[in-house]
């Protein structure tokens, strides 16, 4: 049990991305003419990145590495055996995986918010609206991730095509900089994507940049992205399966 926990904790920190940006952003604040960039303190930038950090942690999602695994092992036929989805077990794993992540995630942040002033929203309504943005932006990238992993149906290898889709889900959802720090024709595009509603626009609740319309704006477009991946799934697993049955597995 040791092991695991050591080895989460691990992982943890090898997703700090938003924590280096968050230390070049804090340094630019604190050189510019009036100790701000673009509305945001070097406080506010630090709020802004840990929180970019702790929903990012929440949204980890690995299934597509498993189930590519699976079906190139051919582990998936004793699993077609089962009255059940494969899906759920995979998907009730990585809901339990949130658990133990939860203690040593928030002691961090403790630690971080200590050593850096990071400043968070006094506004109540922001934390269950955060935590609900969060909850449909973590099922979308599952079923997206699991859509994903199911393509080793036709390939050998998925990584390539999980590595483009991380980069562009880093690059608009706000994990280099917050949104409005894009050019206006990224801003667009990021708009039609799930991206900035799952990951920036919880960060920009939590510290008291976005507003409860807002949030519900970015909740109905999460739970249409998330309709939309469920049925993509569903289609890629049915047409990947009766190939996977045909070459006799």
């Amino acid at each position: 049990m040791a092991e695991y926990r050591a080895e989460i904790i691990i992982w943890m920190f090898s997703g700090t991305l938003s924590l280096v940006m968050m230390l070049v952003w804090m340094a630019q604040a604190d050189a510019a003419p009036g100790g701000q960039v673009r509305g945001y303190s070097p406080e506010e930038f630090a709020g802004y990145f840990l929180s970019i950090w702790v929903v990012s942690q929440l949204m980890v999602v690995w299934v597509s590495w498993e189930i590519d695994y699976a079906i190139r092992q051919g582990q998936l036929s004793p699993q077609l055996l089962r009255p059940l989805d494969p899906i759920w077990p995979h998907f009730i794993g990585h809901v339990t995986e949130r658990f133990v992540r939860a203690l040593p995630m928030f002691a961090l942040v403790f630690v971080f918010t200590l050593l850096t002033g990071a400043k968070f929203t006094t506004q109540w309504w922001a934390y269950p609206a955060a935590f609900g943005l969060v909850t449909l932006g973590f099922t979308a990238r599952f079923l997206w991730e699991y859509t994903l992993g199911l393509l080793a149906f036709w390939t050998e290898n998925t990584t390539s095509f999980q590595e483009v889709v991380w980069l562009i889900y880093a690059a608009l959802g706000g994990m280099l900089a917050p949104l409005t720090f894009l050019p206006d024709w990224a801003q667009a595009i990021a708009r039609w994507t799930p991206f900035p509603y799952m990951l920036g626009l919880p960060a920009q609740l939590l510290t008291g940049k976005a507003t409860p319309d807002q949030a519900l704006h970015g909740a109905a477009i999460l739970a249409g992205w998330l309709v939309l991946f469920w049925f993509v799934r569903l289609w890629v697993w049915r047409r990947g399966l009766s190939r996977y049955g045909a070459v006799g597995a």
